[in-house]
């Protein structure tokens, strides 16, 4: 990879593993991040605030409806929101590749149903798709019978199991393309069988794809979790939070093990009229960090695979010059 490459990854991999380094400081540096303020008092003990506490109350962005420092929830949640991408983007890619290489070796007349499905599912909000899914789950969590760890990984598969299909789809029509050149049919006449052919061309060729189509898949991931958020589906689950200052059940106040993004959103949703910086926020850190993802998948994509683009480009080239200049030489060549 070339130094201009590094130089255009450095930036936004910067940006992520600062967002993780600072995520798993902010618990170690001050333990008590999480906890609760009922009220903010003078030096009369005078009650001068009660919560959600504005930016200037609680410097750098306030509070949420809990009396928590919201910036600090933040960047400690930052971990789980970006470890939930990875791990559903790598669900997808592997489950999705082993799909893919299925799908290559079927007959057509297994093919054919399956992609026409693959394609028209693409077309399905999967927002919705996986709140219906995962919705019985969620009233087991709700009941107790589920603890919040557990629901957490159970949504990243969920989440990754509605893709896969599609994406396979998507991979194994790519394949099949690549399985029609002409040294692939040498091989397959010489008694090449499929372990041959998939460790000695599917694999070697696929493999630079696979770590862009990777960085492509997190962003897709990332903004699924924010249309999760928005129809009030948080990872990890969200509880009740009986011990809130004037709680009302008509409005009750939600928290969130995780303190994930997508979380956040979800339990500040209802304060987007009144309170508005509780729901951009987190909004605004998800624009940064999919910037920052696909600022990594455009120079990855630069430098592993249109880097071969030129190189092909200039055999082209150097093979019509080849056939001018003999077809010059022609023309200055008496034939018998």
């Amino acid at each position: 990879m070339s130094k201009t490459a590094m130089k255009r990854l450095a930036f936004p991999v910067l940006i992520i593993v600062g967002l993780l380094v600072a995520s798993f400081l902010v618990p170690v540096l001050n333990p008590d991040y999480d906890e609760i303020t009922q009220y903010l008092s003078d030096e009369n003990n005078k009650v001068i605030a009660a919560p959600p506490f504005t930016p200037e109350e609680m410097p750098l962005l306030g509070s949420d409806r809990l009396g928590r420092n919201f910036l600090l929830l933040l960047i400690a949640g930052a971990k789980f929101t970006i470890f939930a991408a990875l791990v559903i983007a790598a669900l997808r890619m592997i489950f999705g590749f082993g799909f893919a290489l299925l799908y290559t070796f079927l007959p057509g007349s297994f093919t054919r149903p399956l992609k026409g499905l693959g394609e028209s599912f693409q077309y399905l909000p999967l927002a919705i798709v996986v709140f219906g899914l995962l919705a019985p789950i969620e009233g087991a969590f709700q009941g107790g019978a589920l603890p919040s760890g557990r629901y957490f990984f159970i949504q990243l598969a969920g989440i990754a199991a509605i893709t896969i299909p599609s994406l396979g789809i998507y991979l194994g029509e790519e394949m099949k393309l690549f399985m029609k050149h002409e040294f692939v049919d040498v091989s397959k006449s010489m008694g090449a069988n499929r372990i041959h052919l998939i460790r000695k061309h599917l694999l070697p060729q696929f493999l630079r794809h696979s770590i862009v189509l990777f960085s492509e898949q997190v962003s897709q991931a990332l903004s699924l979790l924010i249309q999760l958020g928005i129809i009030l589906m948080a990872l990890g689950g969200m509880k009740v939070a009986e011990f809130a200052i004037g709680f009302e059940p008509s409005n009750p106040v939600y928290f969130s093990e995780t303190n994930e993004w997508a979380a956040t959103i979800s339990m500040n949703i209802q304060q987007v009229f009144s309170t508005p910086m509780l729901v951009v926020v987190p909004l605004i850190l998800f624009s940064i960090l999919i910037l920052s993802i696909n600022s990594i998948s455009a120079t990855l994509k630069k430098a592993l695979i249109d880097s071969d683009l030129p190189v092909k480009k200039k055999v082209k080239e150097e093979k019509k010059s080849t056939e001018r200049a003999v077809h010059s030489e022609e023309l200055f060549t008496l034939k018998g």
